[in-house]
């Protein structure tokens, strides 16, 4: 059984409770590390660790495994902390506040403290300035306006992100009209759906997503089918040129991770090389992340903009010149990103 089968078998079992399925022969040290190693950088060690628990791996392997499940469970806790007090001092300071993904997308799992996560992303209903402001004098922090659709600060060791809006609306083109159609459906499970799906989008097509983008996915949806306008969700794929991406998470989820996705997600033909395609990407990527510091960075992304092509024609309805141009445009606008990773 190859290396990227065993992942999604691990990463089955550990939604579904059942044991994985590991194939007849043998599995050695080495390829447990291999494993391991991959789960980390796919940021679902942590909900994968009670799987591996149960099965006959080496415990140079499986003690570390666990203390991933053990550090992410402490991390979920505290930042769930630090996300109630900035609450509550918003709410004194009458702003109300949104948890996107994260703590947030954590319910939708078997077991919430174990959806990895970094950063604290929050969203203040468009009165982000005010909000930064309260911080910087409640919470005595120093707020960064180096990113385009979100400032940053760091508030007892939680990076947080305080959203001007959901999604990047400076690129693609598009993204403004999406932006102010989430607007005008959150907080809703509608609005959810959507906006988790362009954000993967975003990902997927500057650089990867990873297994628990994946899994956020595929739970979220599990989770709200029934609450969820599907039809418009699908309307919605098609008009953003997004149809491709959706058909192919959905047959990654239903294939992998054994979850039926909603109808109107799964319709379409079942091709097998792109989703084999797809399914490598998940887990590998498909343009090596170290690039060169400072100008060197420059190059590497102009090598990475051609290795993406593919990306980009799954997830936007924008035209090669209109995106370029977008892209040049935003950098411009902000010209610590050039050498930013992504």
């Amino acid at each position: 059984m190859t290396e990227i089968q065993l992942a999604y078998n691990l990463l089955r079992a550990a939604i579904d409770g059942q044991a994985p399925l590991l194939g007849t022969r043998p599995i050695e040290a080495s390829m447990w590390w291999n494993l391991f190693r991959l789960m980390q950088q796919n940021h679902v060690a942590a909900m994968t660790a009670d799987t591996v628990a149960a099965l006959d791996v080496p415990r140079e392997v499986k003690i570390p495994w666990l203390s991933e499940r053990d550090k992410a469970a402490r991390w979920h806790r505290y930042q769930r902390e630090v996300q109630q007090e900035i609450a509550d001092t918003m709410s004194r300071n009458g702003i109300d506040t949104l948890v996107l993904k994260g703590t947030h997308t954590a319910q939708y799992y078997p077991v919430p403290e174990l959806r990895e996560f970094g950063d604290l992303d929050l969203y203040f209903y468009n009165r982000h300035d005010e909000a930064d402001r309260v911080a910087q004098k409640s919470l005595r922090v120093i707020v960064s306006n180096e990113a385009h659709h979100h400032s940053k600060y760091d508030y007892r060791g939680v990076t947080v992100e305080s959203h001007y809006d959901f999604i990047n609306v400076h690129y693609p083109p598009s993204n403004r009209r999406y932006e102010a159609m989430l607007k005008e459906l959150a907080p809703s499970p509608t609005f959810e759906v959507l906006f988790l799906l362009r954000h993967m989008a975003g990902h997927f097509a500057a650089a990867r997503i990873t297994l628990r983008d994946l899994v956020d996915w595929t739970l979220t949806c599990r989770a709200l089918n029934d609450k969820v306008d599907w039809g418009r969700v699908q309307d919605i794929a098609t008009e953003y040129g997004m149809s491709s991406f959706v058909r192919a998470l959905s047959l990654v989820a239903e294939h992998q991770l054994g979850i039926p996705m909603p109808l109107q997600l799964s319709n379409g033909p079942d091709d097998i090389a792109d989703r084999d395609l797809f399914e490598r990407d998940i887990v590998y990527g498909s343009v090596d992340d170290h690039a060169a510091d400072g100008v060197g960075r420059l190059g590497w992304k102009f090598r990475r903009w051609n290795v993406l092509a593919w990306k980009r024609r799954m997830v936007y309805s924008d035209s090669s010149a209109s995106l370029w141009l977008a892209s040049l445009t935003s950098h411009t606008m902000k010209p610590q990103s050039f050498l930013h990773k992504q």
